[in-house]
């Protein structure tokens, strides 16, 4: 980005915005619903502004934009803040140039400066990799059913469209569904009512459904058409018991005959209690799933968030007594966590990097942080993630491998 016709801003008036979603017309298509996706978080956002969407024009016209998404996550209970990368787009003509870079950088640069803790982007494969971001969390993970392996099924329960005022109900239910989720999104009121208004999470349309027994909301469901490939998809629904389970299958298989689908599709965790009924009736996974894409923006300050974690883990443990520097080589610098008797005392980055017992890959420790793989994995994976074995056992219960999935948060 050298030639001074290159210019870079926010989206500053109504002629930026509507040349920004033209922009996503042009590279995700006509009908990728990204646009759309565009305009809710410009107008239905509860806390996005237009401060939040990086351009970069050409003599005037738009040519490449990305935007930050502020999301809420949660890493063992302990709260993070989290700015999703989303709608990166750069017309065709102009690729190469080092456009993106330029965004990016600044994407960075506003994340830091209103302390994130992460950022996250679910985007394309390997381009990433360039700022600094590595595979960390799961995404997309599919089940796919004819749906003629779903069973008939009588049932008491009643199904009727979802209302607004089914949105206090449905929040405690994905709250006790997330609870065995070790990294999960934090979906607060105001974006509950964003997607209800606006019928989408984040790119997809949904229809959503409230599940009845005797007159008490049990469960809620969320499904979207592919008509293309006779698809129904489910998009979202909280744990349920095998008989709730069942009967959401039959509603499903219902809604997909009379609209001449031949499967059923379940974008949700394999670790949900409705996939795991899907599977036992012999429904696909899709092996491998990918993955989100995660940048720490700086360990020391995320070691101090997580330090209540930490203290529980060592006191819990036979390192409950443990009196020690630990020093997180990340080879360009190290972040030192001082412990006395089991209690974190000190957390503290270092410009040197002598002590060797813990080295580590920068980008891949982030897998280890949020629980994605466990330390034996990313040994056998990674020459340069290397832990002395004084130190392996530590390691291990400091940062356990757990399951994590993450919920539309917009």
């Amino acid at each position: 980005m050298t030639e001074k016709s290159f210019t870079f801003q926010h989206l500053e008036t109504d002629d930026d915005i509507e040349q920004n979603l033209e922009l996503m017309r042009k590279v995700f298509g006509q009908n990728s619903g990204v646009d759309t996706l565009v305009k809710n978080l410009i107008h239905y956002h509860p806390t996005m502004t237009l401060n939040d969407f990086f351009v970069i024009k050409h003599r005037g016209r738009i040519v490449a934009g990305l935007n930050l998404i502020p999301l809420k996550w949660s890493i063992g209970g302990v709260p993070l803040k989290v700015a999703e990368m989303g709608c990166v787009a750069t017309l065709g003509e102009y690729r190469h140039r080092g456009l993106q870079k330029k965004l990016v950088n600044e994407f960075h640069r506003q994340a830091a400066e209103q302390e994130y803790d992460l950022c996250a982007i679910e985007g394309i494969p390997y381009f990433y990799r360039q700022f600094g971001y590595e595979y960390t969390l799961p995404l997309n993970e599919r089940t796919t059913i004819s749906l003629d392996q779903i069973p008939e099924y009588e049932s008491k329960h009643k199904f009727r469209p979802f209302t607004e005022e089914d949105i206090p109900q449905a929040m405690h239910l994905l709250l006790q569904a997330q609870k065995k989720f070790y990294v999960h999104s934090i979906r607060d009121e105001q974006i509950w009512k964003m997607q209800h208004e606006t019928g989408m999470a984040s790119a997809d349309k949904f229809e959503g459904y409230v599940v009845e027994k005797v007159g008490k909301m049990v469960a809620y469901i969320r499904v979207s058409d592919k008509p293309e490939a006779k698809d129904l998809i489910l998009r979202e629904a909280p744990d349920v018991d095998h008989h709730t389970g069942k009967a959401i299958l039959k509603f499903l298989k219902d809604i997909g005959k009379q609209r001449e689908f031949e499967t059923l599709t379940a974008q949700t965790s394999y670790y949900d209690s409705l996939t795991e009924q899907l599977i036992a009736l012999g429904a696909v996974k899709s092996i491998p799933p990918y993955a989100w894409q995660i940048r720490v923006i700086d360990y020391a300050k995320i070691f101090q968030k997580m330090k209540p974690l930490f203290e529980k883990r060592l006191t819990t443990s036979s390192y409950c007594n443990l009196t020690e520097k630990l020093n997180f080589n990340f080879y360009r610098y190290t972040v030192q966590v001082t412990v006395e008797e089991g209690a974190i005392t000190d957390i503290h980055k270092l410009d040197s990097n002598e002590d060797r017992n813990i080295r580590v890959n920068p980008q891949v420790f982030a897998q280890l942080l949020l629980g994605h793989r466990s330390r034996e994995e990313l040994e056998m994976t990674y020459p340069d993630f290397i832990i002395r074995p004084s130190h392996k056992n530590l390691i291990d219960i400091l940062f356990p491998k757990l399951p994590s999935y993450i919920h539309s948060a917009y």
